[in-house]
Parts: C-alpha cells; sequence; structure tokens
C-alpha cells in the first residue's frame, strides 16, 4: 500500500511540476528590441512566434530580403531555452559592428528562460566588440493553437 501511495504521490508531482514536454506549445507574441550602440541606430520588431514539441521558431520578414530574422532553438523542460538567432541586416544605419552593410548574413546567440505565459532573453554579446545588447521578450497567446 505504502509503495502504491509513493508511486501515485511521485506520479502526480511529476505532472503538477510542468515537466509535459509540450507545455510551452502555442503561439507567442515576440517583442525583439536591440539597443542603439556606437552611432547606430536601436530598433524594435514584433511577430508571432511559434513552440511545438517544445521547439521555437519564429520569423521577421522574408526570407533572403533584408532585414530578416529567424530564431530557433528547443525549450528545456525546465524553461531554459539556448536560441540561435541568424538573418539578413538592413539599412547601414541599424547594422552594428564593424561591417555595416545592408545584406550581410548574421548570427548569435540567445539565452532565454520561459514560464508557461512568457519568456525573456538576452542576446550573448560576447565580449561586446562586435554584439549589442537586444532583448527578447515572449507572451502567450492564450487559447490560440499554434499557426501551422
Amino acid at each position: 500500500m505504502r509503495k502504491a501511495f509513493l508511486f501515485a504521490f511521485l506520479l502526480s508531482s511529476f505532472a503538477v511540476s510542468g515537466q509535459n514536454p509540450a507545455h510551452f506549445d502555442g503561439a507567442w507574441n515576440t517583442t525583439v528590441t536591440c539597443d542603439a550602440a556606437g552611432g547606430t541606430r536601436g530598433y524594435t520588431w514584433s511577430f508571432v512566434s511559434t513552440v511545438s514539441s517544445s521547439v521555437l521558431h519564429g520569423e521577421h520578414g522574408r526570407q533572403a530580403e533584408p532585414p530578416y530574422l529567424a530564431i530557433d532553438g528547443n525549450i528545456g523542460k525546465d524553461g531554459s531555452a539556448k536560441l540561435t538567432a541568424s538573418g539578413i541586416t538592413g539599412a547601414a544605419e541599424y547594422t552594428h559592428g564593424p561591417f555595416k552593410a545592408e545584406g550581410a548574413q548574421y548570427s548569435y546567440d540567445v539565452k532565454a528562460k520561459f514560464t508557461d505565459k512568457e519568456g525573456k532573453g538576452e542576446r550573448s554579446t560576447g565580449l561586446g566588440i562586435i554584439g549589442r545588447p537586444c532583448h527578447y521578450e515572449f507572451q502567450k497567446q492564450p487559447g490560440a493553437p499554434a499557426p501551422q
């Protein structure tokens, strides 16, 4: 009897703790804000990202046309995520770094943390020589199925 009770308790604790790998699934309003830095203008983009089987994907713009951003990565059971942001730079006044030209490809990592309803992330700026601070905010759309 004690073993059955212990097993049931552990099983219910597992379910309540949100360890279901799909509990992040759905549509997420995503906002990316990159700070002005070193004579480069700042900007904010908003778009919808989707999570399916705890894998996030979001896009701003049209693939292969500047400016373009894609973010991708896995969200762990605890909500931790290492995302990859990649894309094509837009106008030179918004492009930070030594190669300020429209149409250049770029990529960087984003360290993020999600709950069932929201998430926050920060761009990895390395030594700060090339990267500038970019902030990611995610808000889960309530009751909305993930777009296909």
